[in-house]
């Protein structure tokens, strides 16, 4: 998975209106996996959607970890 540039990041902890929507896009496939429910139809079917109120709480969850993430100084032997 590609991972969100930093300064994305310090911009959505800022509660940047763009950046914020770019970390949503950026985990918006996995939430919706996470999100799916299976059924079975009348016709013996599996059939997968969305649960909406799951993917809500999903990201307030993740609007919730944007604001408090906490920046920490990197290790002296961090080698970028």
């Amino acid at each position: 998975m590609k991972r969100v540039p930093f300064n994305i990041i310090q911009a959505a902890k800022r509660f940047d209106a763009e950046a914020v929507q770019f970390v949503l896009r950026h985990f918006e496939g996995f939430i919706i996996s996470c999100c799916l429910c299976r059924y079975d139809d009348e016709y013996e079917s599996t059939r997968f959607h969305v649960d909406d109120d799951l993917h809500y709480q999903a990201e307030i969850a993740l609007f919730r970890a944007i604001d408090s993430f906490q920046f920490r100084e990197p290790p002296d032997d961090f080698m970028p």
